[in-house]
C-alpha cells in the first residue's frame, strides 16, 4: 500500500515541483560554499604567504647585521620553542649541498631542485611553493629565498591549523546545508501544495459543471498571481459557456414559437384548398403561398445562423479596404423606390469618401438592415437621413427616421432576438434584424447607440474603427 502511494506520488505535479525546489537550492547551496570556501581557502593561502615573506625580510636584514652565525644563532633560538614536526630551516648553496638545518626527520626529503634553479637565475624575489610530506597526512608551505650571493635559505611550516579550520568550515556548512535543504523542501512543498491546492479547486469546480451545475464558479481570493489568473480566465470561459447555452435556450424557445405561426399559416392553406373543389389556378396560389412562407422560414433561420456564428466568433471578420459613402449611396438606391411607395423623404449627409478596413459585408448588412427599419417603420411623407463622417480615426454612421419610435422601456429589448415592440406587430417582420445588426457590430469592434421616442422618430449610432 505503502509502495503504491509513493509511486502515485511521484508522478504529481505536487512532487515534481517540490523536487525541483530541493535540486535547485542544493545547486545553487553548493555553488555559493564552493565560492565562499575557495575564497577562504585564498586569503587564508595569501596570510600565510604575507608572513613567510615578512620572515624572509626580517631574515635578510639579520644576515646583513650579523651574517650567517648570527642568522642561525636566530633560528636555532626561534626553533628550540617549537616543535620540529611543525617547522624546518636549512642553508643550502646553489648547488644543492646543505650547509645548515634543523631535524628533518619528519620531514622526510624535501626536493626542491628546480625552485633552487630558478631562484639561482633571479635572486630578488623568494619562491613559494605547497608540498606534501612524504608519509604523513598533511602539506606544508615552503618559502625559498637568497640570502647573499651565495646562500640559500629555504624554510617552511606545515598547513595542519589552516586545513583543520577549512575542515572545521566544511564540515558547519555541510551540516548547515542539510538542515537547509530539509526546510527547503518542506517550504517548497509547502508552496506546491498551495499551488496545486488551488489548481485542485479548478478542476473541482469543472467537475460539478460537467455534472450539470453550471452556476459553479472558482472563488478568487488569497491565491498566487498565477492561480487567481487562471480562475479567473476560467471564470470567464464559464460564463461564455452560460450565455452560449443561455442563447441557445431562448433560440431553442423563440424557435419554437416562430416557426409555430408560419407553419400553422402553410398547412391552413393546404387543408383549405383541400377541403374543397378548387381550380387549377387555387392550387398554382397555394403553392405561391407556400413558397413565400418557406421563404420566410429560410431568411429567419439562416438569419439565426449568422447572429449565433457572430455571437460565437466562428464567423470571422474578414478586413478589406473599401469606401463606407459608396456602400451607403449603394444602399440608398436599393431602398430608393421603398421609400417613393411611402411618399418618405430619403435624404443623406455624407461626404465625397470615407474610406474603411474591415469586413464589407457585414458592414453592407448592418446599413441594409437599419435603413430598412427606419423606412418600414416611418410614416407616408416622413423622413428618413443618413449621415456618416470621420472624426478621430473612426467612421460615424448616423440614420435618423421621423417614425413611430420605441417606448423607453422597450428601448433595452430591441437587439433580443424576436423582440417586438407593440407598435411594430403590424409591421412584418420577425424581429431579427437589429439583433444581426448588434451582432455584426461588436463583431467588428464597433459601438451601437439608439435614442428614441414615441411619435417622434429614432436616432441610430454607429461607429467603427477605420
Amino acid at each position: 500500500m505503502l509502495l503504491r502511494k509513493i509511486s502515485n506520488l511521484k508522478d504529481t505535479l505536487l512532487f515534481r515541483l517540490t523536487i525541483l525546489h530541493a535540486i535547485t537550492f542544493i545547486i545553487l547551496a553548493s555553488a555559493g560554499f564552493l565560492i565562499f570556501y575557495f575564497r577562504i581557502y585564498a586569503i587564508t593561502m595569501e596570510n600565510i604567504d604575507e608572513e613567510l615573506q615578512a620572515d624572509v625580510e626580517d631574515y635578510a636584514e639579520i644576515m646583513t647585521e650579523s651574517g650567517v652565525e648570527g642568522l642561525w644563532a636566530d633560528i636555532s633560538e626561534e626553533i628550540a620553542s617549537e616543535n620540529p614536526a611543525e617547522e624546518f630551516y636549512r642553508l643550502l648553496s646553489y648547488s644543492g649541498d646543505i650547509l645548515k638545518t634543523t631535524d628533518m626527520s619528519s620531514w622526510g626529503s624535501v626536493d626542491l631542485h628546480e625552485s633552487l634553479s630558478e631562484l639561482k637565475a633571479n635572486k630578488t624575489e623568494p619562491i613559494l611553493a605547497t608540498i606534501r610530506v612524504p608519509d604523513q597526512d598533511y602539506r606544508a608551505r615552503v618559502v625559498m629565498a637568497a640570502m647573499g650571493s651565495n646562500m640559500v635559505l629555504q624554510f617552511g611550516e606545515t598547513l595542519d591549523e589552516a586545513e583543520e579550520y577549512l575542515e572545521i568550515f566544511r564540515n558547519l556548512f555541510t551540516l548547515l546545508v542539510a538542515i537547509l535543504i530539509i526546510v527547503s523542501t518542506g517550504i517548497g512543498w509547502f508552496l506546491a501544495r498551495r499551488s496545486v491546492k488551488d489548481v485542485d479547486k479548478v478542476t473541482q469546480t469543472a467537475e460539478e459543471i460537467s455534472m450539470g451545475a453550471y452556476d459553479q464558479r472558482v472563488e478568487i481570493k488569497d491565491q498566487l498571481k498565477e492561480v487567481k489568473r487562471l480562475g479567473i480566465t476560467f471564470n470567464r470561459m464559464l460564463d461564455r459557456i452560460q450565455g452560449l447555452l443561455r442563447t441557445m435556450k431562448e433560440m431553442n424557445d423563440n424557435i419554437a414559437h416562430d416557426l409555430r405561426s408560419p407553419l400553422a399559416r402553410i398547412r391552413g392553406i393546404a387543408e383549405m384548398t383541400l377541403t374543397h373543389d378548387k381550380s387549377f389556378t387555387d392550387y398554382q396560389e397555394m403553392a405561391v403561398s407556400t413558397m413565400e412562407e418557406c421563404d420566410t422560414l429560410i431568411e429567419m433561420i439562416n438569419t439565426m445562423l449568422d447572429i449565433t456564428e457572430a455571437e460565437a466568433g466562428v464567423n470571422k471578420v474578414k478586413i478589406e479596404s473599401f469606401d463606407l459613402v459608396a456602400l451607403i449611396l449603394e444602399a440608398c438606391e436599393l431602398f430608393r423606390p421603398m421609400a417613393e411607395e411611402k411618399q418618405i423623404h430619403l435624404k443623406s449627409d455624407l461626404p465625397k469618401t470615407l474610406p474603411m478596413n474591415n469586413d464589407r459585408k457585414k458592414m453592407q448588412r448592418i446599413v441594409t438592415n437599419i435603413l430598412e427599419n427606419a423606412i418600414k417603420y416611418t410614416p407616408a411623407k416622413g423622413v428618413v437621413e443618413i449621415e456618416a463622417n470621420a472624426q478621430d480615426g473612426h467612421a460615424h454612421l448616423v440614420v435618423k427616421d421621423t417614425g413611430i419610435g420605441i417606448a423607453g422601456a422597450d428601448l433595452p429589448h430591441i437587439f433580443d432576438r424576436f423582440y417586438r415592440c407593440d407598435q411594430s406587430r403590424s409591421e412584418q417582420g420577425v424581429g431579427l434584424g437589429l439583433s444581426l445588426v448588434k451582432a455584426y457590430t461588436e463583431t467588428m469592434n464597433g459601438i451601437i447607440k439608439v435614442n428614441s421616442n414615441i411619435n417622434q422618430g429614432s436616432i441610430f449610432s454607429l461607429s467603427f474603427a477605420q
